[in-house]
C-alpha cells in the first residue's frame, strides 16, 4: 500500500514550531525544528509492516506543492496532523486531496476532541495519542479490504518495548535541531508517554494520553541510545517524554554506565517537574552517566498561579530543584508562562525577577494558550476573559495574547512577553557570563544560535496584539 505521511507546505510564510508545552507557534525564522518523533514512529511502523511509505515535512524540507503533487497523486492513503491553529488549513488540504480520489486520515489533539468537525473533511480520524500505532493498524485494515470505522480508535499500546526504534533514515534526523545544541548530532527519543499531572492548560494529557503514563524499559532505551551512537558517533539525545521520572532515570543511568558511557560518548537531556528533583546524589550519578540538561516546567514564581493551574508544585520546590541541579553541574532550562488572566502586572514581573535571581542557565517564556478543551479555556470563557472567538481556531497559535490579564491591555501583555526574554537574555550580566564559557568555535556557534533563536525567533514571533 502506498502511504504518504504529510506535513503540508506552510500557508503563512512562516515555520511551524512545537514547544515543550505542545503549543503550536508560527515562527519567523528556523530557531529550532523539533524532530517529529511520534510521526517518525508511525512511518517506521508502516515501513516495517511492508507498506511503501514516504514522509514529507514540506516546511522543513523546503518543498512546495508542485514538488510533491505528482507523488501525492500516487498515494492510497495520506496522513496529516490537525493541530488547532492549522486545522482549517489541514481541512482544506484534505478536501483537495479527496477530490482527486485519495483517501486521507487526520490525527492529533484537535480532531481527537472534535472528530465530528473533522470527519466531513477526511475519510478517517485516527483518535488518541498512539496515532503512530493507529496509522499502521488503519493501513493494515485498508490493505486487507476491511471496512474500518471512520472514527478509528486503536487504544493505547501497553507494552512500548514492543514498538520498533525510529528509523532515522525514513525521517532524516539531520533536518531537525535544537538552537542550544552542543553536539552536531542531536537526536530525539521518548522513554515514555503521558504525564502524572493534569495541569489546567495542558492540551495533550487528557485527549491523547488519557491521563496515563506508560514507560519503556531502561534496557530498551539504552539499546536505542547505543544504536544511535553506532550510526552517528558521539551524539546528544533529547528525551521528549512529557514528564521524565527520575526514579526510572536513576536505573537508566546505571544501565548506561554499565554498557560503556563512561566518557559521555552520549549526552542526554529531558524535561520534568521540579518535585521530581529532590536527591542531589541521584542527580550527580545521572550527570556521571552523561545527563547534560534538564528542562523544568516551572510556569510561574507566584504560588497562587501554581495552585490555579494545578501544577502540583510550590515555589520552594522550584527553588530547591534549581539549587540541586546547579550543585550537580547539570544545565538548567526553566520553562515559564506569561499571560495568566488572574495575574497583575506586578505578579508577572515578579516571576521574571524571581527567575533571574535563581539564575538558571536558560529560560523559555510562552504565552498561556487556552486550548478549547482545557480547564484554562473553561475558566477564561466562564469569566469572559477570552480575546478570541470560540471556533476561530487559527487564533490559537501562541503568537498573541488570548486572554485578558488583570489591569493590563493586550499591548502591555505583548510588552511583558518581550520584556521577559529581554530581561533574562539581553542584559550584559547574562551575556558576559556566557561569553566566559566559550572555549572553542563550537561553543561560540551554540551561543550565536541561541541568541538568534531568542532575538529573531521568539521575540519576533509576537509583534503586536490582535
Amino acid at each position: 500500500m502506498r502511504v504518504i505521511w504529510l506535513v503540508p507546505p506552510t500557508h503563512k510564510g512562516k515555520y511551524p514550531n512545537i514547544g515543550q508545552y505542545r503549543f503550536y507557534k508560527n515562527m519567523p525564522v528556523r530557531a529550532s525544528i523539533e524532530f517529529p518523533y511520534l510521526n517518525a514512529m508511525g512511518v517506521t511502523q508502516l515501513d516495517r509492516a511492508g507498506h511503501d511509505v514516504t514522509f514529507y515535512d514540506c516546511p522543513t524540507m523546503n518543498l512546495a506543492w508542485e514538488d510533491v503533487n505528482e507523488d501525492l497523486q500516487s498515494a492510497d492513503l495520506i496522513i496529516m496532523e490537525a493541530r488547532t491553529p492549522i486545522v482549517k488549513y489541514i481541512y482544506q488540504c484534505s478536501d483537495t486531496l479527496r477530490e482527486r480520489g485519495t483517501k486521507t486520515a487526520l490525527y492529533g489533539d484537535h480532531v481527537s476532541v472534535y472528530p465530528e468537525e473533522a470527519l466531513p473533511h477526511c475519510d478517517y480520524v485516527i483518535s488518541g495519542g498512539d496515532y503512530d500505532y493507529g496509522a499502521m493498524k488503519l493501513a493494515a485494515a485498508l490493505q486487507a479490504r476491511q471496512n474500518p470505522q471512520r472514527l478509528f480508535r486503536c487504544g493505547l499500546v501497553q507494552d512500548l518495548d514492543s514498538l520498533p526504534h525510529v528509523d532515522r533514515d525514513l525521517v532524516p534526523n539531520e533536518l531537525y535541531f535544537e538552537a542550544w545544541k552542543i553536539r552536531e548530532h542531536y537526536l530525539y527519543t521518548m522513554s515514555g508517554r503521558g504525564c502524572w499531572y493534569n495541569c489546567t492548560f495542558c492540551c495533550w494529557n487528557r485527549p491523547l494520553w488519557e491521563c496515563r503514563v506508560r514507560q519503556r524499559s531502561q534496557k530498551d532505551v539504552v539499546s536505542e541510545f547505543w544504536e544511535a551512537h553506532a550510526k552517528y558517533g558521539d551524539c546528544y539525545i533529547w528525551d521528549d517524554h512529557d514528564c521524565f521520572d527520575t526514579v526510572w532515570g536513576l536505573k537508566f543511568a546505571w544501565h548506561l554506565l554499565k554498557t560503556g558511557n563512561t566518557h559521555k560518548e552520549i549526552l542526554w537531556a529531558f524535561q520534568t517537574h521540579s518535585n521530581m528533583i529532590h536527591d542531589l546524589e541521584a542527580m550527580k550519578l545521572m550527570k556521571k552517566a552523561g545527563l547534560h540538561l534538564i528542562k523544568l516546567g516551572i510556569e510561574s514564581g507566584n504560588q497562587k498561579t501554581l495552585d490555579m493551574i494545578r501544577k502540583g508544585t510550590t515555589v520552594q520546590q522550584h527553588e530547591k530543584a534549581i539549587r540541586i541541579l546547579k550543585e550537580a553541574d547539570i544545565t538548567v532550562h526553566a520553562n515559564l508562562m506569561v499571560g495568566f488572566p488572574w495575574e497583575t502586572k506586578a505578579d508577572a514581573y515578579h516571576t521574571i525577577e524571581w527567575i533571574k535571581k535563581l539564575d538558571p542557565n536558560q529560560a523559555q517564556f510562552s504565552l498561556a494558550i487556552p486550548y478549547p478543551w482545557t480547564e484554562l479555556y473553561d475558566y477564561a470563557k466562564e469569566h469572559n476573559l477570552l480575546l478570541v472567538k470560540p471556533g476561530d481556531w487559527e487564533s490559537f497559535d501562541a503568537t498573541h495574547p488570548m486572554m485578558r490579564m488583570e489591569g493590563m491591555t493586550s499591548e502591555e501583555v505583548v510588552k511583558l512577553y518581550k520584556d521577559c526574554w529581554r530581561m533574562f537574555y539581553l542584559g550584559w550580566r547574562y551575556k558576559l557570563k556566557h561569553l566566559r564559557t566559550v572555549k572553542n568555535w563550537a561553543d561560540l556557534k551554540q551561543l550565536i544560535r541561541g541568541y538568534y533563536s531568542v532575538r529573531f525567533g521568539h521575540m519576533k514571533a509576537i509583534e503586536k496584539a490582535d
